[in-house]
C-alpha cells in the first residue's frame, strides 16, 4: 500500500467494533445532568460544546488494578454511586473570526445508538456541516475521530473542512502496524482510525504542541491517554480555556484519584502524570476546563480538595 493512500476501509467492520469502543471509552461517568448548550468568550472567540450523544463501558475495564472496596470509597466521597451510567461525548464549537472550527469529530453513527448525534446538534445550533471551516482532533481514538467520515458513502462530514491533528498521533495511527502497537481490544479499532486518517490526509495539517492552530489557539502536549494526546488551548491575553479532550475523562476518578492506572490509556504511568500535572496548572491557573467526556456541558474549573481535587461544572 503506497503511503498517502486510502486502505480498504473495514466498512462492516466499523459496524461490528460496538465491543471494542466501549473500551476505548473510559466508563461508568457520573450522571452531571443533561449536555446544554453553554458558551464561553475569550477575547472575540467564543467556545460551546455540542454533544455527540453519549457512549456506555464498564467501571471494571476503567479500573481493571483497583480493588473494588477502593473504587466505591473514593465514588462515596463524592456522593456518587459506584456503578455504570451513561457516558457523555462533547465535541467543541470554536467560532473566531470568519473561521467556525470543531474541536473533534464524534464517533460517526456506526457505534452505539445513542452516539454519532454531533450532526443533529449542529443543525439544532443553525451550523451546516458545510459551515465548518476547521475541524481539530485532540487524538485519534474512533470516538473523536471516525466521525469526519460518513459511514456509508466514505464522504467527508464537513466537506470545506481542513483538518488538523497532533503530528504525533499522525505519526503513530497511521503506521503500516499499528495494530501490532495496541492491545487486544484496540487492535480493529486502530485500523480504523488508520484508515481515516490516510482518508483525509490531502486536507490534514499536522502540528507539535505549542504550534498555532488558528489565532488563539495551539496545541498543549498531554500524552499518555495516546501517544500524542493533545489538549487545545484558546487564549486572548490573560484569558484562557482548556479544551482538554481525554486528558482528564471521569469527573470523580481523574480528579479524586488521578494516579490510578486508567485501562483506556496506552501508557498508564504518563497519562497519570500528565493528569497530576494539568490539574495543579488547571487548579494554580484557575483555566475553565472542557472535557470531552465531563458530564452536564463538560465545561467546569478545578478545584483543590484535601489531597485531591474536584471538577466543579460551570
Amino acid at each position: 500500500m503506497t503511503a498517502g493512500a486510502a486502505p480498504p476501509g473495514p466498512r462492516c467492520d466499523r459496524r461490528t467494533l460496538v465491543a471494542g469502543l466501549a473500551a476505548i471509552v473510559a466508563g461508568a461517568w457520573p450522571s452531571g445532568g443533561a449536555a446544554g448548550q453553554a458558551a464561553l468568550t475569550v477575547g472575540g472567540t467564543t467556545v460551546e460544546t455540542a454533544s455527540d450523544g453519549t457512549l456506555s463501558s464498564s467501571l471494571a475495564f476503567m479500573l481493571p488494578d483497583t480493588p473494588r472496596d477502593a473504587v466505591e470509597a473514593a465514588f462515596r466521597a463524592e456522593g456518587q454511586p459506584a456503578e455504570a451510567s451513561p457516558i457523555p461525548t462533547h465535541a467543541s464549537l470554536v467560532r473566531t473570526g470568519a473561521d467556525v472550527i470543531l474541536i473533534d469529530a464524534g464517533s460517526g453513527t456506526s457505534f452505539q445508538p445513542t452516539a454519532g448525534k454531533l450532526a443533529d446538534t449542529l443543525e439544532g445550533r443553525n451550523v451546516p456541516r458545510e459551515a465548518i471551516t476547521q475541524v481539530v482532533f485532540t487524538h485519534a481514538h474512533p470516538d473523536h475521530l471516525w466521525g469526519a467520515i460518513d459511514d456509508f458513502d466514505d464522504s467527508e462530514r464537513f466537506p470545506n473542512a481542513r483538518y488538523v491533528v497532533p503530528a504525533a498521533e499522525w505519526d503513530f495511527w497511521t503506521r503500516d502496524d499499528v495494530e501490532t502497537l495496541v492491545p487486544d481490544w484496540l487492535k480493529g479499532l486502530s485500523v480504523g482510525s488508520r484508515r481515516t486518517l490516510r482518508r483525509l490526509e490531502a486536507k490534514m495539517e499536522r502540528r507539535r504542541p505549542g504550534e498555532s492552530i488558528a489565532p488563539g489557539l495551539s496545541y498543549v502536549a498531554t500524552p499518555g491517554h495516546t501517544p500524542g494526546h493533545a489538549s487545545v488551548l484558546v487564549e486572548a491575553g490573560r484569558e484562557q480555556v482548556l479544551i482538554g479532550g481525554d486528558a482528564l475523562s471521569h469527573a470523580v476518578i481523574s480528579f479524586r484519584r488521578p494516579a490510578w492506572a486508567f485501562g483506556s490509556d496506552l501508557d498508564r504511568d504518563l497519562a497519570a502524570r500528565t493528569r497530576l500535572e494539568l490539574l495543579d496548572r488547571l487548579a494554580n491557573e484557575r483555566t475553565t476546563l472542557v472535557g470531552f467526556h465531563l458530564p452536564g456541558s463538560g465545561i467546569g474549573r478545578v478545584e483543590r480538595s484535601g489531597d485531591a481535587y474536584r471538577f466543579t461544572q460551570t
